[in-house]
């Protein structure tokens, strides 16, 4: 029986703040020091109790008490000043930026271009000026195509590690972060893709690394953010602007300025890779899963199946054979079946999930994103009420049936007339189904005819899918 939602909150906030005092003593020497004359300073105020026989005892009790003090501050808190949440009266918040500060200049997030090597693979944002999302995409679908229809994707492990640490801001945000005692945060253990997505196609095997979360909250979190703090009149202001690290590059464009990523981003974040499964349920409709206040990235979203991030452990499934897409559709089924409490179908929805493209997230510097289609089947996903109570709160189903692939443009539209607020990551999954489906037109190339023939069979060709009885739209 799994833990109450309360518990499970209470034990990953303790395990995120031992997390971050792992995290610190590994990467800062600062920290060390203050954390090292703080124990000290404790180990010799209870030596002076133990071994107290006259008043100069008594006067080093009192010297080792200021210490502890002076150490520990007003906030109670072994952490030095410049990181802490909040210090001398003064909170501290943090919050995502919409622009990039570059140079005394700003630039929106959604215009960043790609690098160029990407550039020339077709990456750009299909979604720009439709108002279908806050956040923006680069994306590529003749990169997507290649990556369904090739052989297989061969890796190699980088086991070289990274101090991703530029800034003491860094350190104060990852602290507020930490922090936060409704959305927790732990240092779990990721899979970061350590390349460019040129790899994806190229013949050659694509790099990757292990990462952790707290050096995603270091580089793709922090450096979209900025940090505020109450001023002398309790009035809200800009302690600093942490877009500043973003890792872009100025140059004309089109005869205009603007900003692209440079070559070497993919080394000045930690890049750890994202996961979502657009789930078709055992009704033939999308489902909607929505996300609750205590996501730590995507809270009071709505997702279209399983999302979330590969897991270090994932890459087990790709030792075998050799295929990196192995251990990604791992993962999608993975994510589904954590976040809907259908962990005991894992099996049967991992061999029911298929790889269907990638994209980076700009607004996460660049994050790489793999999205992926998962046909419910026999597993009762609407029928039981698939939601874990913790991260998802609510369950329901698009009311569009899924008969052809076109009917996925007609999802689309519902989800935009009706004003949902979609994650990205599900909206690109969604968005990929809807290129897919253009695929059926005479001028389609014999690739994307490939692609649309293999997207239809996995969908349509199984288990008399067009013949089952459906139920009405799931709503919780």
């Amino acid at each position: 029986m799994p833990l109450p939602v309360q518990y499970l909150n209470f034990y990953r906030n303790i395990k995120g703040r031992f997390d971050l005092m792992v995290f610190l003593c590994k990467w800062d020497r600062d920290y060390r020091k203050d954390l090292l004359v703080t124990v000290l300073a404790f180990c010799l105020f209870g030596y002076s109790i133990a071994t107290w026989d006259s008043p100069y005892d008594f006067i080093a009790m009192l010297v080792e008490a200021g210490i502890i003090a002076v150490q520990l501050g007003g906030e109670m808190s072994i952490l030095p000043s410049d990181y802490r949440p909040s210090h001398g009266g003064v909170k501290y918040t943090a919050q995502p930026s919409t622009h990039i500060s570059y140079d005394e200049l700003s630039f929106l997030m959604a215009s960043v271009f790609p690098p160029a090597a990407e550039e020339k693979l077709g990456f750009d944002n299909p979604i720009a000026g439709k108002g279908l999302c806050r956040e923006s995409p680069l994306v590529s679908s003749s990169v997507d195509d290649r990556l369904m229809l090739r052989d297989s994707l061969p890796w190699k492990e980088d086991t070289t590690e990274t101090n991703y640490i530029r800034s003491r801001h860094q350190l104060r945000y990852i602290n507020i972060r930490v922090a936060d005692k409704l959305q927790h945060t732990t240092n779990g253990v990721k899979l970061a893709l350590h390349d460019t997505a040129a790899a994806l196609v190229a013949d050659r095997p694509v790099t990757v690394r292990k990462s952790y979360y707290f050096d995603a909250l270091l580089t793709a979190e922090a450096f979209r953010s900025r940090i505020f703090r109450n001023n002398i009149q309790g009035e809200k202001e800009v302690y600093t602007d942490l877009t500043t690290y973003f890792p872009v590059a100025e140059e004309i464009i089109d005869g205009r300025e603007g900003v692209r990523f440079v070559p070497d981003f993919h080394n000045l974040i930690s890049g750890h890779i994202g996961i979502t499964t657009l789930l078709i349920t055992e009704n033939r409709r999308v489902a909607m899963l929505f996300q609750g206040s205590t996501k730590a990235v995507g809270s009071h979203t709505v997702v279209l199946g399983g999302s979330g991030s590969m897991n270090y452990a994932d890459l087990e499934a790709a030792k075998q054979g050799g295929d990196l897409r192995a251990a990604v559709t791992h993962a999608m089924a993975r994510e589904l079946c954590e976040e809907t409490g259908m962990v005991k179908y894992l099996p049967e929805v991992k061999g029911n999930t298929m790889l269907t493209g990638f994209f980076r997230w700009i607004d996460r510097c660049g994050k790489p994103e793999f999205v992926g289609i998962t046909r419910a089947e026999d597993v009762p996903f609407s029928k039981e009420r698939a939601i874990d109570g913790d991260e998802v709160v609510k369950y329901e189903e698009i009311p569009v049936l899924i008969n052809t692939l076109a009917d996925f443009q007609k999802a689309l539209f519902w989800l935009r007339d009706n004003k949902m607020n979609v994650a990205l990551s599900s909206l690109m999954a969604l968005h990929r189904m809807t290129v897919i489906a253009t695929y059926a037109k005479r001028d389609a190339t014999p690739e994307q005819r490939k692609v649309h023939q293999m997207v239809s069979e996995f969908l349509f060709g199984s288990l008399a899918y067009l013949d089952k009885t459906v139920a009405a739209p799931y709503s919780l």
